[in-house]
C-alpha cells in the first residue's frame, strides 16, 4: 500500500514522517485515537508522540537506518506503545512502510490502540 492510500484511509490511524524523522501528517482518525491535531504534529519531530523511555531507541534505530540504508523493522507488526496528546501512554500495534515521493524518502506507520483488538 502506498503512503497516499494510507492516509486516505479513514478506518486507521496514519502517521506520516521525512526522512529526518519530522511529521509531515497525520490522518483524521489518528486525530481521533489519540488526541493529535495536525496543526500540534506537522513539523515537530515523532519523539513527540514516543514515550520518553522509548526515546533514545528510536533515536539510535533511525540513526542506523540513515547510516546503512537497512532497517528491520520496516513491514512488519510492532507491540509499541505511543504518547498521546493528553500525556497518557497507550499500547499500540505499529505497521510501518518507507516509500519515495517526490523524489523524497517519506515514512508512514499505521498505530493502532491495543484495546481496540
Amino acid at each position: 500500500m502506498k503512503i497516499k492510500e494510507l492516509l486516505e484511509n479513514k478506518a486507521k490511524p496514519v502517521i506520516v514522517a521525512d526522512i529526518n524523522g519530522i511529521i509531515t501528517s497525520i490522518n483524521e482518525s489518528f486525530t481521533r485515537e489519540f488526541g493529535w491535531t495536525e496543526n500540534e504534529l506537522k513539523g515537530k519531530p515523532l519523539t513527540a508522540i514516543i514515550p520518553k523511555p522509548l526515546r533514545d531507541a528510536h533515536q539510535l534505530g533511525f540513526s542506523a537506518y540513515l547510516s546503512t540504508g537497512k532497517a528491520s523493522i520496516l513491514g512488519q507488526h510492532l507491540d509499541l506503545e505511543i504518547a498521546k496528546s493528553d500525556g497518557t501512554v497507550e499500547s499500540a500495534k505499529h505497521f510501518i512502510i518507507s516509500e519515495i515521493v517526490n523524489e523524497k524518502h517519506s515514512f508512514a506507520a499505521t498505530i493502532e490502540p491495543r484495546n481496540k483488538e
